[in-house]
């Protein structure tokens, strides 16, 4: 089997009804070096169908279709089943410039320390704006993720960091930078809009994450517990930090509590006085 350059991943989860404007970006790219492996995650819509007639018409896409087991699983088992040097996760509701490979290439093949490429975000659908996302430092990365989920890697880094965490049903992504940046390498973002991101404005499992806040935290836990000695490495002691949160919230409560800082913070509390009664 010849190795492709790039490994295009597209998870499908009963989605049928966007993959084909996800695969058609694909194959308009400019770069022509690229397979793409569609993985069917236990889909009961079109998926297959669709599927099909995809790998019907170009030999570079290729089918498989496993037990459902969430988009991790998904992504470990399309990346188990591909070739190519550079991986490129692409959610099947999303789509892409034509340009994106061509560029991301140019920075990969030529800056051997660049572990990660993305670039800017457009928003469509239920919302249409730019997304924002902080830059990206390592330590910022701890906090919060400010890596898009789409974004190319290396497959050799990704097989040394272990691959997505399964136990996560979201956050996958961040859990999968942080294992890959830990021994350093950069992260290159293209300032261009490139990657065209769905908003649902409901049924998504982001959507669903969002309002469920035990879920949530539960997923936080996990990235803690599976990078704790990161965490230690860059912020210490959870229990000495603790600590401390307490002495700042004592003293944000005490000097809050002043009458200097009532009389401060009184035209603020009048003019949202007089807001409301309008």
């Amino acid at each position: 089997m010849t190795a492709s350059k790039i490994s295009v991943i597209v998870p499908c989860y009963n989605q049928a009804q966007y993959l084909d404007q996800a695969l058609q970006s694909v194959e308009n790219q400019s770069f022509s070096d690229w397979e793409c492996i569609i993985v069917d995650d236990g889909s009961s819509d079109d998926t297959a169908e669709v599927a099909s007639q995809w790998t019907a018409k170009n030999p570079k896409f290729k089918y498989f279709k496993k037990t459902n087991g969430g988009l991790a699983s998904a992504r470990n088992f399309g990346i188990k089943n591909s070739t190519g040097k550079y991986i490129f996760p692409l959610d099947a509701d999303d789509y892409i410039a034509t340009d994106y490979f061509a560029r991301a290439i140019e920075v990969l093949d030529t800056q051997d320390d660049v572990e990660v490429v993305h670039c800017n975000v457009m928003q469509f659908g239920y919302i249409e704006k730019s997304l924002t996302l902080p830059p990206y430092h390592f330590e910022t990365l701890l906090i919060k993720n400010c890596i898009i989920a789409c974004a190319f890697f290396r497959r050799e880094t990704f097989l040394k960091a272990g691959g997505y965490s399964e136990e996560l049903q979201i956050l996958e992504d961040w859990d999968l930078w942080l294992s890959i940046l830990q021994h350093g390498g950069k992260v290159h973002k293209i300032d261009a809009y490139l990657y065209y991101y769905r908003k649902h404005q409901q049924g998504s499992l982001v959507n669903s994450f969002e309002k469920d806040k035990k879920r949530h935290k539960e997923h936080l836990n996990i990235i803690y517990k599976n990078h704790v000695d990161l965490y230690l490495a860059h912020f210490g002691n959870p229990i000495k930090l603790y600590k401390e949160l307490k002495v700042l919230r004592a003293f944000h409560k005490k000097s809050t509590s002043t009458v200097m800082y009532k009389i401060y913070k009184l035209p603020n509390r009048l003019k949202k006085l007089f807001k409301s009664k309008k």
